[in-house]
């Protein structure tokens, strides 16, 4: 007997592409540092870059 897949079977599960960025994210963080690559920015210039005043 064939049965027909459930339509929810068959779609991506909603979280599973923002739980893959985040691991890459995290990958490529990790790479950076251990090559000693990483480039880090003080919140302040952060702030200064984008414009904002300090609260």
């Amino acid at each position: 007997m064939h049965t027909v897949p459930h339509m929810s079977d068959t779609l991506p599960n909603p979280q599973e592409p923002a739980e893959l960025e985040d691991a890459l994210a995290v990958a490529q963080y990790r790479a950076e540092q251990a090559a000693g690559t990483l480039n880090l920015v003080p919140h302040e210039e952060v702030r200064a870059r984008l414009g904002l005043e300090r609260e």
